[in-house]
């Protein structure tokens, strides 16, 4: 980071702190002044707004449309109020992206994984990717750690290492020397991984909620030997088994982490760990149903509406996020103002155990599938582990897909992880992806967990 932007982001961290203590009237009166704000930019500089908005300009925010990815990535350069940024610019950036090159020289570019449908592209300029960087900071600190130049950090993050990640451009981002980021991909071996852990000895162990699951019991196993002061887990649902490991092996209780690509962090664990406390400052979070209708504190929603009150270069209002979560109808005792998730429903990824090359079996990270599928055009998929192989469901793929080409890179990326060459796997179009019996779909499904 250079000197201006690193005080540009200790400048918004410290802002941060101080609407920690507000009260709960201040905190919405924040809202509603940022909110204006936005509405009145997004309306005076993109296309889009200015259409969509016209003659709501003093509608109540609950009776503006609703922003979907496919609405973003269909009128994508109509929303940016810059009109140097288009989208098909950005998916060259992105095509050949291999470091922390910026495109145009300003602006930090992320892609959501795409699993879930279309991926969402999302430019930050200085402004909005120091307060992204601010809102990690934020759980960072709740976990009990912060950097600066008395304490500085080791921090290892245990994920994805594709450089168009977001975990990727905020790891590259916030290496200074105050804070040593180390970058393990999830998809390399899991001995590889242990060996580098052992050598990094970080004071921060950041990974999927599956990765740490899988990491804790190496610790317990007494092949891997760190001692984080925190552990803070991301990405996916973490489960009360994993959490219970993560602190039998490392003495301390992991800190959940909530977060999307075109919000920055969105919700956190304090120390009391009753729930995820929103970013109600950064934020704004409507639980609504499959109708968009408001759901009540305490109640399970389907769907997540989410406003980010500092987006400008690509505003949103009222995004929707498929997440399904339950604000608590208590606060936590804490007296921070933000409301809490207690609980969150999203996708939970099955680590599979394969045969290895030689002998033995070998953990596969769903990493490893995300690398190849994630940039297939279609709306969705899901790898289903079965007695005679992988079958890899790609639902209603674009007119270029190519069922062998994918099948041969997926069997390149396991063979990269130590899987046995043999090993069947099948690509089947499909419709779309069947949910579950609780409404998942899960990406990656174990064998155990078929049904």
């Amino acid at each position: 980071m250079s000197v201006a932007f690193v005080l540009r982001v200790l400048s918004k961290r410290r802002r941060l702190r101080q609407h920690e203590r507000w009260s709960e009237a201040e905190l919405r009166a924040h809202q509603a002044r940022e909110l204006t704000q936005l509405r009145e930019f997004a309306s005076a500089h993109s296309l889009f707004y200015a259409r969509l908005l016209r003659g709501l300009e003093r509608a109540p925010f609950h009776e503006l449309p609703v922003l979907t990815k496919a609405t973003l990535m269909d009128h994508f350069d109509e929303i940016s109020t810059d009109p140097s940024i288009r989208l098909a610019d950005l998916q060259a950036y992105l095509a050949g992206l291999h470091g922390p090159r910026l495109f145009s020289g300003r602006y930090w570019v992320s892609a959501t994984s795409g699993s879930s449908g279309r991926r969402s592209i999302i430019p930050n300029n200085a402004e909005e990717w120091a307060t992204v960087i601010a809102s990690y900071a934020r759980a960072n600190e709740w976990a009990g750690v912060s950097a600066g130049p008395r304490q500085r950090v080791r921090l290892a993050v245990v994920s994805s290492t594709t450089a168009w990640h977001q975990s990727s451009r905020v790891a590259a981002t916030v290496r200074s020397p105050f804070v040593r980021s180390e970058r393990l991909d999830a998809a390399s071996p899991l001995p590889l991984v242990v060996h580098r852990l052992n050598g990094i000895r970080p004071d921060v162990l950041v990974a999927y909620a599956s990765m740490i699951r899988v990491l804790a019991g190496e610790q317990l196993a007494g092949r891997l030997r760190v001692a984080p002061r925190a552990v803070n887990s991301s990405s996916e649902v973490l489960t009360e088994e994993a959490r219970a490991m993560a602190k039998h092996a490392w003495g301390v209780a992991p800190f959940d982490v909530y977060a999307a690509t075109e919000t920055g962090g969105i919700a956190a664990e304090c120390n009391h760990h009753h729930g995820m406390h929103l970013f109600e400052d950064l934020v704004i979070p409507e639980v609504v149903d499959d109708q968009y209708r408001p759901i009540p504190d305490g109640q399970p929603g389907d769907r997540l509406l989410a406003t980010v009150l500092f987006s400008r270069t690509i505003p949103l209002l009222r995004y929707e996020m498929t997440d399904r979560i339950e604000v608590a109808a208590k606060p936590c005792p804490c007296g921070l103002p933000f409301r809490l998730i207690a609980r969150i429903e999203g996708r939970t990824d099955d680590v599979l155990t394969l045969p290895a090359r030689g002998t033995g079996t070998v953990s596969v990270h769903p990493v490893v599938f995300h690398q190849v599928l994630d940039l297939v055009d279609a709306a969705g998929w899901q790898v289903r582990q079965e007695d005679a192989g992988l079958r890899v469901l790609v639902a209603a793929p674009g007119s270029g897909f190519d069922a062998a080409s994918t099948e041969r890179a997926l069997r390149d990326a396991l063979s990269q992880a130590g899987v046995a060459p043999d090993r069947t796997v099948e690509v089947a179009v499909v419709d779309t992806i069947r949910a579950g019996p609780a409404g998942k779909r899960p990406l990656v499904v174990a064998a155990r967990d078929r049904g």
